[in-house]
């Protein structure tokens, strides 16, 4: 199964989803900053889904998914946030939305679910 980019600065939160995304056979490649993020999506590094938080320390996860989308079109990608603030991506990057607090367990089932159906 593919591995999928975390890009989560809060340690704990990428802790317990890391675990739970290895309960279900994903391999999780870790970024606590976006900058970590970035080196991933432009190296060769196989990737079945992106999850973004928001709230990176050094730049805005919006930032990151901008750059997955185009480092990887059609990669799926996956925006979390505790804010209720609307995304201010462009227009015509395609992303699922997860709002902080979430189910760990709810966000690893729905990860397996984008990598089959990109398989």
């Amino acid at each position: 199964m593919s591995s999928v980019l975390l890009a989560e600065d809060e340690f704990l939160i990428r802790a317990v989803l890391v675990d739970a995304l290895s309960d279900v056979g994903v391999e999780c490649i870790e970024a606590a900053t976006g900058r970590e993020a970035l080196d991933v999506l432009q190296s060769d590094t196989p990737l079945g889904v992106v999850i973004v938080d928001i709230g990176l320390p050094d730049m805005s996860g919006e930032k990151v998914i901008e750059a997955a989308a185009l480092h990887r079109p059609g990669l799926p990608i996956i925006r979390c946030s505790g804010a209720s603030a609307p995304s201010t991506l462009p227009a015509g990057i395609t992303m699922h939305s997860f709002p902080k607090p979430y189910s760990a367990s709810e966000l690893s089932n729905f990860v397996v679910s984008l990598i089959r159906k990109s398989a």
